[in-house]
């Protein structure tokens, strides 16, 4: 009898032309997925294993705990195997063995992000009153770059439920997280860049309102989201699964100490010239 697999999946998404595999010549972390589940023959092709993920990240997008789900040609897989072959930035660190229609995409419950930004002395005030508005049932249409289609073709709805929206400051480090079933194409990046834009004081925390009332042409031009670099899809929840983490994590802490160095080390210069040259 087939066994069917979730995987939870981190990766650093800067190498690469979004999640969602392409044409061969485009670079994306799916891509690299299934590459290396065929090479070690877990799958044969992915309509026959029922291969799908709880969602897609843009390019440059990071996450943690995206969850891949296929039905497997062996009754065991190894995660340590799987690392072997995947790239260096991208990483399995837990698998569940899960029923026969289970869906990563259909049965999450919950969906978080979270997105890191550097702080320029932005009113946190300002911003907190903006981050209550926001939370809640709303239509997101002014806050996305434009409605996905469902599996019929139909348009998404932009109307969804903020569960959680907060953000916190440490070490001149803004945490933003969001927590939803669903987010919109781009929504996270371009509510941050909202609160951003209030708190520097270009508009007042009222525009949200405004924003969630889909009649309004403001603010005109629209939202520009910021860049991906600091997104993570943080985490998926699922009801009743128990994802078993991989025990053997000491090839990916190097990787990621190698990283880590990289950026702190040039966010430490780029500090230092900022500093220096803008006094």
């Amino acid at each position: 009898m087939t066994k069917r697999f979730a995987i939870k999946i981190a990766y650093i998404g800067k190498e690469y032309q979004g999640f969602q595999r392409q044409t061969e010549s485009i670079k994306t972390v799916e891509g690299s997925i299934l590459d290396a589940l065929i090479e070690l023959e877990i799958i044969d092709n992915v309509s026959e294993s029922k291969y799908s993920a709880a969602g897609r990240t843009d390019k440059g997008v990071n996450a943690i705990s995206q969850v891949i789900a296929f039905d497997s040609l062996r009754d065991k897989i190894y995660l340590e195997e799987i690392n072997n072959i995947f790239p260096r930035d991208i990483y399995a660190w837990a698998k569940a063995e899960v029923k026969e229609n289970f869906h990563p995409r259909r049965d999450a419950l919950s969906r978080t992000y979270r997105l890191y930004h550097y702080y320029f002395n932005e009113d946190l005030k300002l911003m907190t009153k903006a981050m209550k508005k926001l939370k809640g049932t709303h239509d997101f249409a002014k806050l996305c770059k434009k409605s996905d289609n469902l599996q019929d073709g139909s348009p998404k709805s932009t109307v969804l439920t903020l569960e959680t929206a907060k953000f916190k400051l440490q070490n001149n480090l803004l945490e933003f997280e969001f927590s939803s079933r669903s987010f919109l194409w781009n929504q996270v990046r371009k509510m941050v860049s909202l609160i951003l834009d209030i708190g520097s004081g270009k508009y007042p925390p009222e525009i949200i309102d405004e924003i969630l009332n889909p009649p309004t042409s403001k603010p005109k031009g629209g939202i520009k989201p910021v860049p991906p670099d600091g997104l993570v899809l943080y985490d998926v929840y699922y009801k009743n699964i128990e994802f078993i983490p991989i025990t053997k994590k000491t090839s990916f802490e190097i990787r990621l100490r190698e990283k880590l160095n990289f950026y702190s080390s040039t966010s430490a210069v780029l500090k230092l010239m900022k500093d220096s040259l803008t006094k």
